[in-house]
């Protein structure tokens, strides 16, 4: 919330118009997944400066808010937090809204978001779900936690089943607990009227059961050896086929119409898996996919070799890709989509530099990069 005392002033009239539009409160949500609310006031709009009261919260930091001067630039609107974060905002045209985001120093971009002043009205529903598992732990069943994203017209719906990817290089235990999803996806499907369901595999998010796909023996990080890392591999299927046995039975699954994907080692599972179940999906969409980093030695030995699983789906797939990706040049996931298509695949490899802030393995952020391919490949898919 924004503090008690903020006081938006009307700018003067002889103000113009692209700087008087900035004054006024504004919401939404920022960061990465949508996970920090933000409230923006701006009080008081000159001709070179504004004052601007600043609001966020997320899970892990609490509230923060502070008020500062900031300066217009470029059609921008600057301003240094007291954390040491560098606020940019700028309006964009036709919509009325604006975009936000924060910057330390002033390159490594910690969140963004779009703002508005209209009235936010929910254009979907998030809860979560448990899925039933045939494994227990300490005589008590194990069940997964799936995330379902829903619009809020009646089902049954066409439905995406988008699978998360690892944590890094898998040293970092602390985040296996950590929920994932992707709103920036869930809201361009659930746009078209289509229900996202985001499954936390074993160990992972709030899923119960041990995280093991693919460590090394000490379990200090992923494993690189093929006879180590592909076990995990199918490991993760496993857990997928009890995630789709519950899914192909839900009311709210329009069977006929589903599609699997997912992000990085959600990318690559969603294109093997499609391979064992060619009939189950419409098609699959794969974000920056694979299963092991290019740095690994035997990384040829592993992402291809996963990926050929998938030449069996006979329908066309869709891979995105970025540029500067620190797991997988665009040359090794090239070569990966090469091997899939000579095993018998289809498919079409997109790639996109990423934007300022991001790099290429977080593409999946940014949806105006491949909104336009996504609506390509739907219209492709539905085609008879």
């Amino acid at each position: 919330m924004l503090p008690t005392d903020v006081t938006v002033r009307p700018p003067d009239p002889a103000l113009v118009p692209d700087k008087a539009r900035f004054s006024g409160l504004w919401q939404g949500w920022a960061c990465p997944r949508a996970q920090c609310d933000v409230r923006i006031a701006v009080e008081q709009v000159g001709e070179r400066e504004a004052t601007v009261v600043y609001a966020g919260a997320n899970a892990w930091q609490g509230l923060i808010t502070d008020r500062a001067v900031g300066e217009f630039e470029g059609g921008e609107l600057r301003l240094r937090l007291r954390t040491g974060a560098r606020l940019v905002l700028r309006l964009r045209e036709g919509s009325g809204d604006m975009e936000m985001s924060l910057w330390r120093p002033d390159t490594q971009l910690l969140s963004f978001g779009v703002l508005t002043q209209k009235p936010l009205k929910p254009t979907y529903t998030r809860r979560v779900d448990r899925v039933p598992t045939p494994w227990t732990e300490d005589g008590r069943q194990q069940t997964l936690e799936m995330v379902v994203y829903q619009p809020l017209t009646p089902g049954p719906y066409p439905t995406l089943v988008f699978n998360h990817g690892s944590t890094g290089t898998g040293d970092k235990p602390e985040w296996f607990r950590l929920t994932w999803t992707a709103p920036e996806v869930a809201r361009y499907f659930v746009d078209k009227g289509w229900q996202v369901l985001f499954a936390q595999r074993r160990g992972r998010g709030q899923s119960d059961g041990l995280y093991d796909e693919g460590f090394e023996p000490d379990r200090s990080r992923y494993a690189c050896r093929p006879e180590l890392t592909i076990p995990g591999l199918d490991r993760a299927v496993a857990d997928l086929d009890v995630v789709m046995t519950h899914v192909r039975a839900r009311d709210d699954v329009n069977p006929q119409r589903m599609l699997i994907g997912g992000v990085s080692r959600g990318g690559i599972l969603a294109v093997a898996y499609a391979g064992a179940h060619p009939d189950w999906f419409r098609g699959v969409v794969n974000f920056v996919g694979g299963w092991v980093g290019d740095r690994c030695v035997h990384a040829d030995a592993v992402n291809p070799v996963i990926f050929r699983r998938g030449a069996a789906f006979a329908q066309p797939t869709l891979w995105l890709y970025g540029d500067k990706d620190p797991f997988y040049t665009l040359r090794h996931s090239r070569r990966n989509f090469d091997a899939f298509i000579g095993a018998g695949g289809r498919g079409t490899f997109e790639s996109y530099p990423p934007p300022p802030g991001l790099d290429g393995h977080s593409i999946y952020l940014d949806q105006s990069l491949w909104a336009p391919a996504m609506d390509r490949y739907l219209a492709q898919i539905a085609a008879p």
